[in-house]
């Protein structure tokens, strides 16, 4: 490792370290009442309530919430009190206080090695009691309406179709031999490599997989979880349906969205270029996404923590 790397390291630890002092000044507001845990009901499409395990005193933060995107981010960021935003280890952290509990959020990059990698930091920095894997999803299903917000509980890696049970609980290695989930009637969040744009291939991997909804982050989240034996909580909206084709333009922009600069301009001004109505496409999807973020805090607040 080159010097210049060990002093950016270096940097990157002093910032975190900052923003870990900044949330332990933050008076402790956190209410006394449980965390409310939620789920999409795959057989009324309700939501029902579960209790998670007792609070401990150990941590720095109740709350970690791995997002991919800035503008996922922002629904919950935008409500923080007390809030900080501090940048470390090449990524953006906010801390403060979301409906009274202490909560770190990174945002991560699109893709499972950068949430991965985002989830470490988060609880070597953080310790927060419990992390979030929250943000947008594809559904794979009809019944999986626009803005819908879903709890996962069983999560499928699309590269090799392991599985992962994760309920507001240490996430826990699925066997072939156990119960078929199905007959459980648990909702199955399958994580990919790879933007689901079709139709077609959205249909594909649900009749592949039985997956109901599909993300690019989730799963590698709960490995990291798993291995450090922090509960992990699965919160999703559903930004396109299984019946929507996602413009080319629009999987480009998307495709390149975490790695900014040059790369993301040229996407755009290239799409403008080449076909103008992009920028419909563009607004409409940015407007659709800013709504769902809104909504996706809104929901986290009303069904995990009491509000």
């Amino acid at each position: 490792m080159s010097l210049q790397q060990l002093i950016i390291r270096w940097l990157a630890a002093q910032v975190l370290q900052k923003a870990k002092k900044e949330i332990l000044k933050t008076p402790d507001a956190t209410p006394d009442t449980n965390i409310k845990v939620s789920e999409y009901s795959a057989d009324s499409g309700q939501l029902c309530c579960e209790h998670p395990p007792n609070k401990s005193t150990s941590t720095v933060v109740d709350l970690g919430f791995v997002f991919a995107l800035p503008m996922e981010a922002a629904g919950v960021a935008d409500v923080l009190k007390h809030a900080q935003t501090t940048q470390g280890n090449g990524r953006t952290f906010h801390t403060g206080i979301f409906h009274g509990y202490r909560t770190a959020i990174v945002e991560s990059g699109v893709g499972q090695e950068n949430a991965g990698r985002a989830a470490e930091v988060l609880l070597d920095v953080f310790q927060p009691k419990r992390l979030l894997s929250a943000g947008y999803a594809g559904g794979l299903v009809p019944r999986l309406k626009q803005f819908d917000v879903c709890f996962p509980e069983i999560l499928v890696r699309e590269s090799d179709g392991k599985k992962l049970c994760a309920s507001n609980s240490v996430p826990e290695l699925i066997e072939e031999s156990s119960a078929s989930e199905k007959q459980n009637r648990k909702l199955i969040l399958l994580t990919t490599d790879f933007v689901a744009s079709s139709p077609k291939q959205k249909s594909l991997l649900h009749c592949q997989t039985g997956a109901e909804l599909v993300d690019m982050e989730t799963f590698a989240v709960a490995e990291v979880c798993r291995k450090h034996r922090v509960p992990l909580l699965a919160v999703r909206i559903i930004l396109d349906t299984v019946e929507e084709q996602i413009p080319k333009d629009v999987q480009r922009i998307l495709k390149n969205v975490d790695k900014g600069g040059a790369r993301l301009i040229g996407s755009v001004v290239g799409s403008l270029f080449s076909r103008p109505a992009s920028m419909v496409d563009l607004l409409s999807l940015k407007q659709r996404a800013l709504y769902a973020a809104d909504r996706l805090a809104k929901q986290i607040a009303a069904e995990l923590v009491g509000s």
